[in-house]
């Protein structure tokens, strides 16, 4: 039982720790809170002090009441045998007569609230009566000196008021003892109270500011962190924008340059059948020669310019997705389609083929200036490492419905692999086979938070030396449902 006991105290005050650790006031309201319980503990003490000499004083009115019973009983004896010493009984019934009139002025409304509370309250009516009596004799004693009164009559009377002060004072001893016994105690419960629990409560909540400290400062560090990484997810953003810029404005002045040359060529054929025309020497065979050039190249301007109308499209999507934060309900097929094609001058640049296999009107919810992300780092840093070195490379793309929940994306490569010991950190911060390159080591890092953090998904990598590499990515269909994580997760980061 005494070990329940501990225990169920122990808990008691870790759950009184956690909840004011955890509670909702701020910094300043928990200091507040330790000043105001040292103010009332110091407060509190100044009234022990005070209750405990109130104690003490009523217990010496006590004492000087029976004392001076005691001398009234001596001079009321004299003055049976002598009429002179009237003058002392006088004197000691007016020094009986003060002690409960001290007390009653001892007495406030603490003092009586609490003798109610203890029922103890009878003290003050038996002071009270005390001094009636007092009043009550006095008289007597003034009629006596008129001649209103025998002395017989008033000896008698002094005798009668002799022994309800005696009662009195027989039913107030024990009504103060009490009081005071409860006044020491309730005084030494607020001395452990001010030595005890007042520092104890002091020092957790002590301990909860430097936790809110504590948290703050981390809340900073973190904030600051996320700066960081927001600077470099746009960084690379802009880095990959740029790239697509570069090789999009290549790709299009190829079918530009042949659009002009096209449309110059048939400015010129035209000229000159229309100077044939006007010197009257236009034959038949130089007309059908006109036409079929014409249509050659007209022909030759209209692919070319569709060629540029297929890039500037995909271009304005991926460009202006990648500014989008807002879900999107995308068909991924059609989506990663258009992606390739923006990315095709710089796969064609280094003889990387990419082939997509996906299931037919496969629709998903995502954030696609993120997917975009995704797609662009994995691509790039399957040219810049998995295909160095190499003439050609092949990277494969397929999408399957996983379950009603999940999308999985799968790239395989048949590059160059990386090693296992590699494979523990290819998504970690800053961490690459290429540093000599200029490679940041920060695209699979990126796209390790873009598919955890932003898209909620999965992501894991398989890979072995001159086999290959395999990311594959589990992207949950609406990621406002949330997806068990069936799928083990590849820690590792970027070469």
């Amino acid at each position: 039982m005494l070990i329940d006991s501990a225990s169920h105290k122990s808990k008691y005050l870790s759950g009184l720790i956690a909840w004011i650790n955890d509670s909702f006031f701020s910094v300043s309201t928990k200091l507040n809170i330790v000043n105001i319980l040292v103010i009332i503990s110091g407060f509190l003490s100044i009234i022990g002090a005070y209750e405990i000499q109130m104690g003490g004083k009523m217990h010496e009115l006590n004492y000087l009441h029976q004392k001076y019973i005691t001398q009234v009983v001596k001079s009321v004896k004299e003055f049976e045998t002598d009429r002179g010493a009237l003058i002392a009984v006088e004197n000691d019934i007016i020094l009986i007569q003060q002690q409960p009139l001290d007390c009653l002025a001892l007495v406030g409304p603490i003092e009586e609230f609490m003798m109610s509370l203890i029922k103890t309250d009878n003290a003050i009516q038996v002071c009270q009566d005390d001094i009636l009596i007092a009043d009550n004799i006095l008289q007597e004693i003034r009629d006596y000196r008129l001649d209103k009164i025998s002395k017989a009559s008033l000896i008698t009377h002094l005798y009668q008021s002799i022994k309800q002060f005696e009662e009195n004072g027989a039913t107030f001893e024990p009504l103060v003892g009490r009081t005071v016994k409860i006044i020491f105690f309730i005084v030494i419960s607020i001395v452990i109270a001010k030595a005890f629990i007042v520092p104890i409560f002091g020092l957790l909540l002590s301990r909860s500011v430097a936790r809110d400290y504590q948290l703050l400062a981390e809340t900073k560090t973190n904030l600051e962190k996320e700066k960081e990484y927001s600077a470099l997810i746009q960084s690379e953003r802009m880095a990959s924008l740029t790239t697509l810029v570069a090789g999009i404005a290549h790709e299009i002045n190829t079918p530009v340059g042949v659009s002009i040359t096209a449309s110059s060529h048939s400015n010129e054929i035209l000229n000159k059948i229309k100077k044939s025309y006007d010197a009257e020497q236009l034959t038949e065979e130089d007309l059908c020669h006109f036409f079929k050039e014409i249509e050659k190249t007209n022909d030759i301007i209209s692919s070319n310019l569709l060629r540029t109308s297929t890039l500037v499209k995909s271009f304005k999507m991926v460009s202006v997705d990648q500014t989008i934060e807002e879900l999107q309900t995308i068909d991924i097929k059609d989506y990663i389609e258009k992606v390739l094609v923006s990315l095709s001058p710089l796969t064609k640049k280094s003889n990387t083929k990419v082939k997509l296999h996906c299931e037919e009107a496969l629709k998903i919810q995502i954030h696609s200036d993120s997917f975009i992300q995704i797609i662009t780092n994995i691509i790039t840093n399957a040219i810049d490492h998995a295909f160095k070195e190499k003439t050609h490379g092949t990277l494969v793309i397929s999408v399957s419905k996983k379950n009603a929940r999940e999308v999985l994306v799968s790239f395989e490569d048949d590059g160059h692999g990386i090693s296992e010991d590699d494979q523990l950190h290819i998504f970690e911060p800053f961490f690459t086979t290429g540093r000599g390159s200029g490679n940041t080591g920060l695209g699979l890092h990126i796209l390790h938070n873009l598919v955890v953090d932003k898209l909620k998904g999965r992501v894991s990598c398989s890979s072995k030396i001159n086999q290959g590499t395999r990311f594959d990515i589990y992207l949950p269909i609406d990621p406002t449902t949330p997806t068990p994580d069936s799928e083990p997760t590849n820690q590792g980061e970027k070469i």
